[in-house]
């Protein structure tokens, strides 16, 4: 009580007339009677006794469970205050509670434990202190502190100052003390004191007991900005405003204790930071000492665009300390936590790491990992970058120590994926290393120590959410020789839903073991396989080989052994889906005769280059000298099949030779023959096709005579013999385009950097459909400057492939064997100034098995008009004519051949001319294989239908020495 006083409290009369009727019968069984108990008060229980109460601390005491002492406050309406109530005997406080002058509650015992309170209503007000039944023994002291809050805290009133400190050892604290009835007090925080963002700190200093303290900020409105509940060592992050100024009231218990009460500023004009810049991503850690219990230390770690990811990890090894990330204006840039975090939006952050108040590793030493993981530009450049992710990534597999601290893989992940991270260190058991998923700042992955899972959002397909894995050191590991693995848990992750889009081939020999690649997205060897059904029921399913990293072509074999000739429906099934397989639909796949030993059947391809003595591609950098022979790997490359190739189709060009020369092609370990493929003089970039027999060990030779040249080789397709590819169907050769008339095309010269689509399909003598390539002799003349033509499917990317080279005013031809694109054309793309061309179709490819096999042979001379080779021994004169027999010749058998392959050659003309070669027996037409100068040797590879077992010769002026060099031959 404030005073003594003789009020009591009343009775109900109910409850009085009971204890008088049972205190006469107990007295008439026992010698003691016992007494009825009070009855205790409550906050609406009238006042026992009152008296003023002033700012700061108001002591009394409660003499039985009955009495309500009333504390007027001193107090106008619509102040804000704080009232905190001492804790009293065993550790309990006296019930506290607000009311106006006519006994409302304004504020319950809450508002006197935390918080704070406004007295609304009517003034005066009052603080009402009572006991809760059985709570407080009768006679208990109570202290009250009482502290208006919404006023301007300058430091001149009854709060003293809270200095502004630092991260230093030697920051500014104030000091708080409990014992002997101190138990709160209040501190300013001026208005031009503070910076945006600031952590306040109650933190241990001694006690005797186990005695606890609390703390809460409040702007001068009176709106409570931050609170620190009961702990030894604590802090806030308290967001203060510009131009307010705040009151901290701190509160312990009625035990002896003594605490410091600290503020710093977290915003990045922080002091005693330890400058920290970002470090690559596996870089070593940044190194400190842990400070005592309790006790923050700062680093400020700078990156220089605020683009820039951080990944954030402070490890001491005992999972003691924790960090918050504070940005440059005090926002939380990464929360406060024990595990590693990211960072973005600024180029300074304020890392504090703060042991927890119980720790005993003082002294020991922490590391903080500080990585850049992305920027502006997306992952960090030594981030990895994998072609697909549709099933996962990895495993992955190394080591990681303080030297080689994480490795990081920039994924093109989606909304919908979800990832099982399996993580396990091989030397050891458990794993030493954590993994993370971030979404930009954010960490997808929730590591359970026994698993780890990565959730990147709710099942919304195509919207893409690029992430950043990091695989770091854990908490207590210096080194681990880790195993990691992403596996998917969606049906698929990643950008690509699963399709199947196409088959290459759709035709092989029965008796065979067919390989086909399916091409997709999001393939999978273990769930997608191809499936082919004959009319007859029977059914073939695919053996899958490979699937490419890129996951868009997945290599399969048909086992086609005792498989019946004729069209079967193609499919590809897909079990993930389904355990009886999802099927798609991809057409049909033909199965024909087995193939003859021996001959054939071609494979056009995109013109790919092979190899290029400039560059050192497929071969050694440099020229090939004088009897020099370079030789290039073909089987293998670039989608030519390792195995069962048995000719290739290659556009070779000489460029830069130092002297005259001539260079010959011919399969690797075999004899070299007397035949030529190309021929130049010094100076001189000429191309020609060669179809050239695969050597033993997969390669192709190429021998030069004289001087020195540099080589360029661009593959075009090869042949098999397994009857998977097409077959040839020679033609009478026939005219398709002269952009100097506008046949086949506009009239007008190919401009620098054009293209011009030419229609194949149906024309001259090609059908309409099913051609898979196209034969042609290609022809620039009138260039106005030096350039290069390249010759490809239309509707398909221009690879760096070239058909011709020529220099300004140079007529110049070349075989070209190109595929035919969706739409029945093929592009003529010409690089540099403009040149008219000429193109003359000599056959096509067919997959239909109609046409005939190839048989590749070594080079053989057949024709030498020098020597009378083959034919008479003179030039070939004007309009002249000499007609060569190659059925029976040099390896081609007597019968049955439809079409030779042979490289020609112009020596030492005597005028400007042009050579034709077409079928003995045929009148010819306008088309030409051939064009040259005067004086001038140029070689061409000529595809010629055979009639009557021989092919003819034709030179329009002058005369001309011409050879002949047979490289293979066609039957049916």
């Amino acid at each position: 009580m404030q005073q003594p006083s003789s009020v009591t409290a009343t009775r109900s009369a109910p409850y009085t007339a009971l204890l008088a009727t049972l205190t006469l019968v107990l007295s008439l069984l026992l010698p003691l009677v016992a007494t009825a108990p009070a009855t205790a008060a409550t906050a609406e229980t009238a006042c026992t006794q009152t008296t003023d109460a002033v700012a700061g601390y108001n002591r009394g005491t409660l003499d039985s469970v009955e009495e309500v002492d009333c504390l007027k406050l001193p107090f106008p309406a619509g102040a804000v205050i704080v009232a905190v109530a001492d804790r009293m005997v065993g550790s309990w406080s006296p019930a506290m509670a607000i009311v106006d002058a006519t006994g409302a509650t304004v504020c319950a015992t809450a508002a006197t434990r935390y918080g704070t309170c406004s007295l609304s209503g009517t003034a005066p007000h009052y603080a009402k202190a009572y006991t809760v039944a059985g709570s407080v023994p009768p006679g208990s002291s109570y202290g009250l502190f009482l502290q208006r809050v919404d006023e301007i805290a300058d430091g001149t009133g009854a709060c003293p100052t809270l200095p502004a400190g630092d991260f230093t050892t030697a920051t500014a604290t104030t000091p708080f003390s409990t014992a002997d009835g101190a138990f709160a007090r209040c501190a300013d925080i001026p208005a031009s004191a503070h910076s945006a963002k600031e952590l306040v700190q109650i933190q241990k200093v001694s006690v005797t007991k186990d005695s606890n303290a609390r703390f809460w900020v409040v702007e001068d409105t009176g709106r409570q900005v931050c609170e620190e509940p009961d702990y030894r060592n604590g802090w806030a992050a308290c967001a203060l405003a510009a131009g307010k100024s705040y009151r901290v009231v701190v509160a312990g218990e009625g035990t002896p204790g003594a605490f410091d009460l600290v503020r710093r500023d977290v915003t990045g004009t922080a002091k005693g930071c330890e400058p920290t810049p970002a470090t690559a991503v596996g870089a070593p850690a940044a190194t400190g000492t842990l400070p005592a219990p309790g006790t923050p230390v700062c680093r400020q770690v700078t990156t220089p665009d605020t683009a820039d990811v951080l990944y954030l990890n402070e490890r001491d090894g005992f999972n003691d300390a924790r960090h918050t990330v504070f940005g440059p204006t005090g926002g939380l840039a990464c929360n406060t936590t024990y595990e590693d975090c990211g960072a973005m939006g600024a180029t300074r952050y304020q890392v504090v790491i703060t042991p927890s108040w119980h720790s005993i590793h003082a002294g020991q030493p922490y590391r903080l990992d500080a990585q850049r993981i992305a920027g502006a530009g997306g992952p960090a450049p030594e981030c990895a970058r994998p072609a697909n992710i549709s099933y996962g990534y990895g495993p992955l597999t190394g080591v990681l120590d303080e030297q080689h601290t994480a490795v990081c893989a920039g994924l093109e992940t989606y909304q919908h994926d979800r990832y099982d991270a399996v993580v396990k260190d091989t030397e050891t058991e458990g794993r030493g290393a954590t993994l993370s998923l971030y979404d930009k700042s954010v960490d997808r992955c929730d590591d359970r120590d026994t698993e780890i899972d990565c959730y990147l959002g709710d099942w919304i397909t195509g919207v893409p959410k690029p992430t950043v894995m990091v695989l770091g050191l854990r908490e207590w590991t210096s080194r681990t020789a880790y195993s990691a693995e992403l596996v998917c848990t969606a049906p698929v992750c990643g950008a690509d839903p699963v399709t199947f889009r196409s088959v290459d081939p759709t035709t092989a020999a029965s008796g065979t073991k067919a390989r086909v690649v399916l091409s997709g997205t999001a393939l999978n060897a273990d769930y997608h396989r191809l499936r082919i059904e004959h009319p007859s029921g029977a059914r073939v399913e695919s053996t899958t080989v490979s699937v490419d990293t890129s996951r868009d072509a997945l290599v399969a074999d048909f086992d086609l052994t005792g498989a019946p000739a004729g069209v079967w429906t193609l499919s590809a099934v897909n079990t993930r889906v389904v355990a009886e397989g999802e099927v798609t639909p991809l057409g049909t796949f033909s199965v024909t005769k087995p193939g003859t030993a021996g001959l054939g059947v071609y494979h056009p391809m995109t013109p790919t280059r092979l190899m290029d003595t400039r560059s050192g591609l497929g071969v050694r950098k440099g020229k090939v000298g004088q009897g020099e022979t370079v030789t290039l790997q073909v089987a293998g490359k670039s989608g030519v099949p390792p195995v069962g190739v048995t000719a290739v189709v290659l556009n070779v060009t000489a460029t830069a030779p130092t002297v005259g020369s001539f260079v010959s092609v011919y399969p690797s370990g075999t004899a070299r023959a007397s035949a030529s493929n190309l021929n130049f003089v010094a100076g001189q970039t000429i191309p020609n096709l060669v179809v050239v027999p695969v050597g033993a060990d997969g390669k192709v030779a190429f021998y030069n005579k004289n001087g020195s040249v540099d080589l360029i080789a661009d593959v075009a397709g090869y042949y098999v013999t397994d009857g998977s590819g097409a077959t040839y169907q020679p033609v009478t050769p026939n005219r398709l385009m002269d952009t100097r008339s506008g046949l086949g095309v506009a009239k007008a010269k190919v401009g620098a950097g054009q293209s011009v689509d030419l229609q194949v399909t149906g024309k001259g003598g090609v059908p309409a459909s099913g051609v898979t390539a196209v034969v042609m002799n290609v022809t620039a003349t009138g260039p106005t400057a030096g350039s290069f033509v390249s010759v490809y499917p239309s509707g398909t990317a221009r690879t760096s492939a070239s058909n011709l080279n020529f220099v300004a005013g140079q007529t110049i031809p070349n075989l070209v064997v190109v595929p035919v694109g969706a739409d029945g054309k093929v592009t003529f793309y010409n690089k540099n100034g403009s040149v008219d061309l000429l193109a003359d179709v000599a056959g096509y490819f067919t997959m239909d098995a109609t046409g005939s096999a190839y048989k590749p042979m070594a080079p053989t001379r057949l024709m030498d008009t020098r020597s009378g080779l083959g034919v008479p021994k003179a030039k070939v004169g004007p309009d002249g004519t000499v007609t060569l027999a190659v059925a029976g010749q040099g390896g081609i058998p007597a019968t049955g051949v439809t079409a030779v392959v042979m490289n020609v050659t112009a020596v030492a003309p005597t005028a400007g001319s042009f050579v034709a070669v077409f079928p003995d027996g045929t009148t010819r037409t306008s088309a030409s294989n051939l064009n040259f100068t005067a004086g001038t040797t140029i070689p061409n590879l000529v595809v010629v239908p055979v009639v009557n077992g021989k092919v003819s010769f034709y030179n329009k002026s002058g005369y001309v020495d011409l050879l002949a060099d047979v490289a293979g031959y066609y039957v049916s």
